[in-house]
């Protein structure tokens, strides 16, 4: 049974809808993060300017869930416009003292504190991966493009994901198929995978996050699959040309809200588009370059392998009340720390599965993100099994 009081503040809004139609779906619950549209429901996407706003209508991705059979639960907490990757307001129910991530934060509370069993976020740099990596769940980014944006309030669109929270692989999967209307019947793999693992040339990994990389990339290759190494060059510098990039697009979306009504959007939010306003054409134009060099070197990259593993977040997740953390051996405003590893695949637009390593030595066991190659959502959600399952066979049990 889910619990009766929503200690962790995951909720904007809790209320059940019952699902429009028996489906692939049947049984599960599900929430959805407060930036994605349900009609008749809060659509505040965390701004205290939209408090009293309600939905017209309702998102298409939503509502493929809701024809697949799934029972939702309630409208889940989000940093203000997606601008952060923290969700203060929400506590880790995995564990109270940590940051539970952001700004899906909120759909990974309900989900890891038994409410529901899977929950819609959005990701523009990592924004269901980060939160599901802080609380031990699965997460999936789908190819941009597979799933409608319709319905979702824009942070930066060439960069936004609807995306999914779930307890375990097999519901990740199951929602998954349904949210990018797939045939997993369609997809054929091979038993043994090239992977690439990624090779931290740069320093940014912790050293426990290393040596856990180093114990997957054994058990693999004892399993059978082909293990290489792969560093992807210029990781800060492709962070920092995608927060110019999402700043810049963000600009455009306020753009028209007077000074007073800005002055009443979250705290990131108001400090993120000031920013904005500083940034010149010239510095958009670089950092657009940045972002079309390293979407072409990592299609290159996966050309010859099926696919890229990486941590999730190259550390471990930080105190819920730090504001800014140790990566590389300088300190750096947390949501730097959280996005660096996460955002490529919002540049690229490939297709991404973030699963809890098996192996991992930490009490929250750390994110291992599943990179695929563009509209193989399908062959990489069974290839996520595949990997899973050799992992799980170490250590003999799921966590």
């Amino acid at each position: 049974m889910p619990p009766k009081e929503d200690r962790w503040n995951a909720f904007v809004e809790k209320t059940r809808i019952e699902p429009t139609a028996a489906g692939e779906l049947d049984g599960l619950t599900f929430a959805v993060k407060d930036n994605v549209a349900i009609d008749g429901r809060a659509f505040t996407a965390g701004h205290p300017l939209l408090a009293d706003r309600r939905a017209s209508a309702t998102a298409p991705s939503v509502a493929s869930l809701f024809a697949a059979g799934a029972d939702f639960v309630g409208m889940t907490q989000t940093d203000a416009g997606g601008f952060g990757a923290s969700t203060q307001q929400t506590s880790n129910p995995i564990a109270p003292d940590l940051i539970i991530g952001g700004s899906s934060g909120g759909s990974a509370a309900a989900v890891a504190a038994g409410f529901c069993d899977f929950a819609v976020g959005t990701d523009t740099g990592g924004s269901v991966r980060i939160p599901a990596a802080c609380t031990g769940l699965t997460s999936f980014k789908p190819t941009y493009g597979r799933v409608s944006n319709d319905g979702v309030w824009p942070l930066t669109p060439q960069f936004d994901h609807v995306g999914l929270i779930a307890r375990n692989l097999e519901i990740l999967t199951r929602a998954s198929i349904v949210l990018i209307d797939g045939i997993e019947e369609s997809a054929e793999i091979t038993e043994g995978l090239c992977i690439a693992i990624e090779e931290d040339r740069a320093g940014l990994f912790t050293e426990s996050i290393a040596t856990e990389l180093d114990e997957i990339a054994h058990q693999l290759k004892i399993s059978g699959h082909n293990i290489t190494r792969v560093t992807i060059p210029a990781r800060q510098q492709i962070a920092e040309a995608h927060a110019v990039i999402v700043l810049s697009e963000a600009g455009k979306i306020y753009m028209e809200l007077t000074e007073a009504e800005r002055n009443r959007l979250g705290t990131a939010a108001i400090a993120g588009l000031r920013h904005a306003e500083n940034l010149s054409v010239e510095s958009v134009d670089a950092a657009w370059e940045w972002a079309r060099a390293a979407s072409d070197h990592l299609q290159k990259t996966l050309e010859t392998i099926d696919l890229l593993l990486s941590p999730t977040l190259p550390i471990a997740p930080p105190h819920r009340e730090a504001r800014r953390a140790l990566l590389g051996g300088q300190e750096v405003p947390v949501v730097v720390a959280m996005t660096i590893l996460t955002c490529l695949a919002n540049i690229t637009g490939n297709p991404v599965v973030s699963i809890p390593n098996p192996l991992s030595h930490f009490t929250i066991p750390t994110g291992v993100q599943l990179m695929g190659s563009p509209d193989g959502d399908e062959i990489l959600l069974k290839q996520a099994a595949q990997i899973e399952r050799a992992l799980i066979t170490t250590t003999g049990e799921k966590r």
